[in-house]
């Protein structure tokens, strides 16, 4: 902050000068308090400079309108909604989301360092702020193979000196209970630049959650139980209460927020597909659920701006006040969320769900990442599975939890292999290295994904991006593998030969260079396609699919090695006892 600035923002405040832009009659919603106020908000140099009677330069009625602090998704993989940073950024900011806690870890295990800088590079000149952080455990785990690493020198340097805000969500929590080396570099690296430890701590127990907190991790994403949220908050760690499109937390965890522990909550999206980011929202989306579910509007607004901000220490972000940032929303209605415009310090840029603002971002990715689907040569034999008896570990998905069950269940074989059953809900799963050519492959059996024929298959595959797919014969899974190894990656639905939908995602295997309407586009012929597999479900296959192979989520997965129990943070035998 220049003097000048700061000497014009006094003025503004002490009504010596007029503000830049006074919204008159505003009712503003109180995050400090909890509820709703009547007066002008005064604005100067992009920041809040008064709340009372003021007048300025340019002068809004906002009669019958709300000002609300504008939201804050506490952690998301823009990866996930399929497009690059700048698309992503058309896409939530009309949902009243201007600033985001960004984990790129998902292009970093395609692309490593470069792919981060390419990340934080795309998302400089945007009206979002994006907050890119330092991924911590790329790979996830040492149990698969992904396409690069990060080493503690690199996410260290990228704190130190190459515009990351903090340590992203910390999966490899054995390494941190047993004060590995290398994860212990890591984390003294955040704290010896002062920078927030994202948490992930999945199925954690009392101690092991004891020990992360005294690794300095002080939020987390991954609580799905009551009781999992009630042992954070006894801890003083943020809950960030989960509304994605596979895993859906807030129901879960609603009931245990109270007057007295509220502060410690915050709303994020972790993973959300981009058609549901259009039609359903973002972190508005939250608002409007907790409310429906009881929860004080003023209150579910708090957890999307004030908590969200203190939690990640935007220590002029998340309410409106002076001294605080003009990023703010004029709303319609309070319990309904309606945005009719957005602000970002000071600025207008979206009225009626519409920019009013250009946004020219031509950052091209690193060409590396436009040919990252490269695979050892295949037949379709590599997707046999052999079983030495019908009894056997089955991986049990339920649809909106990327959570599973490890089951044990008679299936059918024949010849000594494992046959898909759809009348069991039996199906066949692959898990393709399709990195550096090893020529892995890992097969499964899933149930609880009812396709009826044919076969899906994503390079979006968590954490490590392999190649995964879903079939009920070899025969269709092999040509949807071949149709992602054609397009460079992206999402495939096929019927034996017939290839009836894809969706090419050139960045990575990740993300689309196309805009986000025609992504859109793309995704209701996938979805479209789905139906002709006779696959009836409201729920998207597809995000629930790749989370499949992620190793560090309970409770049986599959990479590209092999059956993985997470329980015991190996690989175990298909073959049960």
């Amino acid at each position: 902050m220049e003097k000048e600035q700061l000497q014009r923002r006094i003025a503004a405040a002490s009504k010596r000068e007029k503000a830049e832009l006074v919204l008159k009659n505003a009712t503003v919603v109180d995050v400090f308090n909890v509820t709703t106020y009547k007066a002008d908000v005064a604005i100067s140099d992009g920041m809040i400079v008064g709340c009372g009677d003021y007048k300025g330069e340019i002068e809004i009625d906002m009669s019958g309108k709300f000002i609300s602090p504008s939201f804050i998704d506490g952690h998301v993989h823009i990866e996930s909604a399929m497009v690059p940073p700048e698309e992503f950024a058309k896409v939530v900011l009309p949902h009243g989301v201007t600033t985001v806690i960004a984990d790129p870890h998902e292009i970093a295990n395609v692309g490593g360092l470069e792919a981060v800088l390419y990340m934080i590079e795309a998302s400089k000149y945007l009206p979002l702020e994006v907050k890119i952080m330092a991924p911590s455990s790329v790979p996830a785990t040492p149990f698969e193979h992904n396409g690069a690493s990060l080493s503690a020198e690199e996410a260290g340097s990228l704190m130190k000196e190459k515009g990351a805000y903090g340590l992203a969500e910390v999966m490899d929590y054995p390494a941190v209970l047993n004060g590995d080396e290398e994860m212990v570099t890591k984390l003294l690296a955040a704290h010896q630049e002062n920078r927030i430890i994202d948490g992930h701590a999945a199925g954690l127990d009392e101690t092991a959650l004891n020990t992360y907190l005294t690794a300095g991790i002080r939020n987390d994403h991954e609580a799905v139980r009551a009781s999992e949220a009630a042992m954070r908050t006894a801890r003083g760690m943020y809950v960030l209460m989960r509304e994605g499109t596979a895993a859906k937390d807030m129901e879960a965890l609603i009931g245990t927020v109270t007057p007295y522990n509220a502060r410690r909550y915050v709303f994020a999206t972790d993973d959300k597909h981009l058609d549901e980011l259009i039609e359903e929202g973002s972190i508005d989306a939250s608002v409007r659920k907790a409310i429906k579910l009881g929860m004080d509007p003023v209150q579910a607004v708090q957890l999307a701006s004030l908590n969200a901000a203190e939690c990640f220490g935007l220590k002029d972000k998340g309410a409106i006040a002076p001294g605080y940032q003009a990023d703010f929303l004029v709303l319609n209605d309070l319990e309904k969320v309606e945005v009719e415009a957005v602000y970002v310090a000071g600025e207008k840029v979206v009225e009626g769900n519409k920019f009013v603002t250009e946004l020219r971002v031509e950052i091209e990715p690193p060409s590396y990442l436009l040919d990252s689907v490269r695979m050892k040569e295949w037949d379709v034999a590599s997707f046999k599975l052999p079983l030495a008896s019908n009894k056997a570990k089955v991986i049990g998905v339920k649809l909106g939890s990327i959570v599973t069950e490890a089951l044990v269940e008679e299936v059918k074989i024949s010849d000594g292999e494992f046959i898909p059953s759809v009348e069991q809900n039996q199906l066949k799963l692959v898990v393709a290295e399709r990195h550096h050519e090893l020529g892995h492959v890992g097969v499964g059996i899933v149930k609880g994904i009812p396709l009826k024929k044919g076969a899906i298959a994503t390079t979006v595959s968590h954490d490590s991006h392999n190649i995964i797919a879903l079939g009920t014969d070899d025969e269709s899974i092999a040509a949807a593998i071949k149709e992602l190894e054609r397009i460079k990656g992206g999402m495939v639905v096929a019927d034996h030969q017939d290839i009836l939908a894809s969706l090419p995602l050139q960045i990575g295997g990740l993300m689309s260079s196309e805009p986000y309407k025609m992504v859109n586009r793309q995704i209701k012929e996938i979805d479209e396609a789905l139906k002709k597999l006779g696959y009836e479900q409201d729920k998207n296959p597809f995000l629930t699919l790749s989370f499949l192979a992620l190793p560090v989520i309970p409770a049986l997965k599959l990479t590209d090695t092999g059956l993985f129990d997470v329980s015991q943070f190996a690989h175990v035998k298909i073959e049960a006892e």
